[in-house]
């Protein structure tokens, strides 16, 4: 599954994280976000290594939070009044009867939209943060019309990860969205749009009929 149709992608060098980053980052997911029982391993990566580590649904949290681990090896060029808060991890929220396991696109469609997310700055030589949104061009699957995602700080009590050379890592919540919402996101600001949002479509699972704001 790709959303982004690179059609010649040139040889690039496989960028990974360090031992001590990984280890860091890691740790500070069981300590703050939870525990993953299984990792999703990507088996070819030939330029970031992007796993997927699903924490389960718990009595405090009745969702599966999904993380990538990977992105952050890259160190985004973002601009200078961001300094070194250059790397960055995604997350999504699903419900808890969500087949996380399934290979059926019904599914695996978060994991994939995770993943080439996670891989835009990297081909683009761009950077991805608070308040940018990303058209997809067509509706995630046949069971909902989102087609777009807005990216907000994953949780404000988190702060950002340094990591071994003093960057700092981030890690935001994908937000699915539908287009008129992306197009008022546009033509007034990110702010704007989550403000007519409820906490539950912002911090909570994914819900594919939920209704517009817009």
């Amino acid at each position: 599954m790709g959303f982004f149709p690179w059609k010649k992608k040139p040889k690039y060098e496989l960028i990974l994280y360090s031992e001590r980053d990984q280890d860091t980052y890691e740790k500070m997911i069981q300590d703050r976000i939870g525990s993953c029982e299984i990792v999703m391993h990507e088996i070819v990566s030939p330029d970031l290594h992007i796993d997927v580590l699903p924490i389960p649904p718990s009595e405090e949290r009745n969702y599966y939070t999904l993380l990538t681990m990977g992105m952050g090896a890259y160190r985004m060029p973002v601009p200078s009044v961001y300094g070194r808060m250059n790397r960055a991890e995604l997350a999504i929220r699903l419900p808890a009867d969500w087949d996380i396991r399934s290979n059926d696109e019904k599914w695996y469609w978060p994991i994939g939209l995770l993943k080439d997310l996670a891989r835009m700055p990297y081909y683009q030589k761009t950077w991805l943060g608070y308040g940018h949104d990303v058209d997809f061009g067509s509706h995630f699957s046949a069971e909902t019309e989102l087609c777009a995602v807005l990216l907000d700080i994953f949780d404000d009590s988190i702060e950002p990860l340094a990591l071994e050379n003093g960057d700092q890592l981030v890690i935001y919540n994908v937000i699915p969205i539908y287009r008129p919402e992306m197009e008022y996101k546009n033509e007034h600001d990110a702010e704007a749009l989550l403000e007519k949002m409820t906490e539950e479509t912002i911090h909570g699972p994914l819900n594919l009929k939920r209704a517009s704001v817009i």
